[in-house]
C-alpha cells in the first residue's frame, strides 16, 4: 500500500476497530487501558489458548471468536510487540481488543459502511497495492547484493569523489585598527595568556566568549562567525600549526590569528564510505533489476499503447499545485522525478516550481545517491529561481550532500505551501539549512 494520504484516508474510512487494535499492538505494556467491552459481549478471564482450538471464546449473534482465531492473532503479532502481550494479563488485553474489533466491525457492516462506493473503491485500491507490493518484494529478493569487491572497485575508481579538502582550525582576536592589531600581536607572541587577550581586546562578541574560536575552515573561507573570508583563510593556511600571525585585514576589521591545527588534503577511508557506496550500488542494481522484470512482464502480457491517445490524455494541463501533490504521492523515485519535471515543463513559473526543482535534486541525492544528477538539479534551481527561499537549501545540498555529516532533511515542509527546507532540528530561518 502506498504511504501517502490515500492510504491514510482508506485506513480511517475502513473501521475504527483496526486503529484500536494497532494502538494496542504498538503501545508498551500497561500504557493503553482497554475500554470496557460493549454490553452483551463476552469477556473471558485470564485467557489462555486451550488445546481445543475450536472452542468458542466469545459470541456476537451468529459470529464467534474461537481459540484458533486467538492463536492466529498471537502468532501474527509483530516481533517487537509480542512482549507487550506476554503472560495471562497481556493475552487478556489482546483478547479485549479482538472483542472491540469484532463489535465495531459488525456494527459497521450492519450500517452498510462496506457497501459505500468510496469505501469499496478504497478497498480495491488497497488490495491492488498489497498484491503488487507482495509480488514485487518477493521478485526483487532475487536481486543479489553488491559484493565487497564491487564496492571496493567503485571506491578505487571514484577516489576523487571522496577527497577531503585541506582545513585549518584557528582562533582570532579582532580589532578595529591595524595599530591595535599590531599591539595585540606583540602581546600574544610574547607569551601572554591568549584567552585573557581575547577578552580584553577582541571586538568580535560572537567569538569572544569562546576564546576567539573560528572553528575549522577550508580554503574557501566560509567562517560561521565572519561569513565568506577566503583571503583570511589563505593567511591562516600560510601559518604553521601553533603559530600566531597577523595582522590580517578583512571586511570586518583587523585580525590576529592563532592556528591550532592544519590538516592536509586527503581521502576519506574506504570503511567510512563503504555503507554509502553499498547503498548507491544497491539502488542502481535494484533499479536495473526492476526495469528488466517490468520489461519481461510487459512482453509476457503483450502490452500495447496508443501513442496518440496517450498524448491527448496527458496533454491536458493540470493545476501546478495539484501536479505537485500528485508527484509527492507517487512511489518509485523515477516516477516522482518525471512528475516534477512535467510540472516544470507545464508551469515553469508557478509558486511551487522551485520546490519541484528542489525535490528532483533531493531525490537524486538522498534516494538514488546520484550526486552528479542531484548537483545539476540544484544548480538549475539556483539559475532559474535565484530569489527562491530554497536557493540557500540548494546551495547547502551542493556543499554537503556527498558528506556523511549531512543531517536528515525535514520533509514535513515539502508541500505546496512550504518555504525553505532545513535539516531536522534546525530553527526556522537558520542560515545553515540544506
Amino acid at each position: 500500500m502506498s504511504a501517502g494520504p490515500r492510504s491514510t484516508r482508506a485506513a480511517a474510512a475502513l473501521a475504527v476497530m483496526l486503529s484500536l487494535a494497532l494502538a494496542g499492538a504498538l503501545a508498551p505494556a500497561g500504557a493503553v487501558k482497554a475500554p470496557k467491552p460493549p454490553k452483551g459481549a463476552v469477556r473471558a478471564r485470564a485467557v489462555a489458548v486451550p488445546a481445543d482450538t475450536s472452542r468458542v471464546l466469545a459470541r456476537f449473534g451468529s459470529q464467534v471468536i474461537t481459540a484458533e482465531d486467538f492463536r492466529r492473532r498471537i502468532a501474527d503479532l509483530p516481533e517487537a510487540a509480542r512482549g507487550n502481550y506476554a503472560g495471562p494479563a497481556g493475552r487478556q488485553r489482546l483478547f479485549d481488543y479482538m472483542v472491540e474489533e469484532r463489535v465495531w466491525l459488525t456494527i459497521a457492516q450492519e450500517s452498510g459502511v462496506a457497501d459505500r462506493p468510496e469505501v469499496m473503491r478504497q478497498l480495491v485500491e488497497q488490495r491492488r497495492d498489497l498484491l503488487i507490493r507482495t509480488y514485487l518484494n518477493e521478485a526483487m529478493s532475487a536481486n543479489p547484493a553488491p559484493a565487497d569487491s564491487e564496492v571496493r572497485a567503485y571506491y578505487d575508481s571514484h577516489l576523487s569523489d571522496y577527497r577531503t579538502p585541506a582545513s585549518v582550525t584557528l582562533r582570532h582576536i579582532q580589532t578595529k585598527t591595524q595599530v591595535q592589531a599590531r599591539q595585540v600581536l606583540k602581546l600574544a607572541q610574547s607569551g601572554q595568556d591568549w584567552a585573557k587577550l581575547v577578552q580584553k581586546y577582541s571586538v568580535d562578541t560572537l567569538t569572544r566568549v569562546q576564546g576567539g574560536s573560528l572553528g575549522t575552515v577550508t580554503r574557501e573561507g566560509h567562517f560561521p562567525a565572519l561569513g565568506g573570508q577566503p583571503a583570511l583563510a589563505e593567511s591562516a593556511f600560510a601559518l604553521s600549526a601553533g603559530r600566531i600571525g597577523g595582522p590580517f585585514q578583512s571586511d570586518r576589521g583587523w585580525h590576529v590569528l592563532k592556528v591550532e591545527e592544519l590538516r592536509p588534503e586527503g581521502e576519506r577511508p574506504f570503511e567510512t564510505v563503504k555503507p554509502m557506496i553499498l547503498r548507491r550500488l544497491s539502488n542502481e542494481r535494484g533499479q536495473e533489476f526492476y526495469r528488466k522484470l517490468l520489461e519481461q512482464a510487459r512482453r509476457k502480457l503483450g502490452v500495447t499503447e496508443d501513442s496518440s491517445a496517450i498524448r491527448e490524455a496527458v496533454s491536458q494541463k493540470q493545476d501546478a499545485r495539484a501536479m505537485f501533490k500528485a508527484a509527492q504521492e507517487l512511489g518509485p523515485p523515477a516516477e516522482r522525478i518525471f512528475a516534477y519535471r512535467t510540472l516544470l515543463d507545464q508551469h515553469p513559473d508557478s509558486d511551487v516550481s522551485p520546490q519541484a526543482q528542489f525535490m528532483i535534486g533531493f531525490i537524486y541525492s538522498e534516494e538514488l545517491k546520484d550526486f552528479d544528477e542531484a548537483e545539476k538539479a540544484f544548480r538549475e534551481l539556483l539559475k532559474r529561481y535565484p530569489g527562491s527561499e530554497l536557493a540557500g537549501s540548494a546551495q547547502w545540498m551542493i556543499d554537503h550532500m556527498r558528506s556523511e555529516e549531512a543531517p536528515p532533511f525535514d520533509l514535513s515542509e515539502a508541500d505546496s505551501s512550504s518555504g525553505a527546507l532545513r535539516p531536522q532540528g534546525a530553527a526556522k530561518g537558520s542560515a545553515g539549512k540544506p
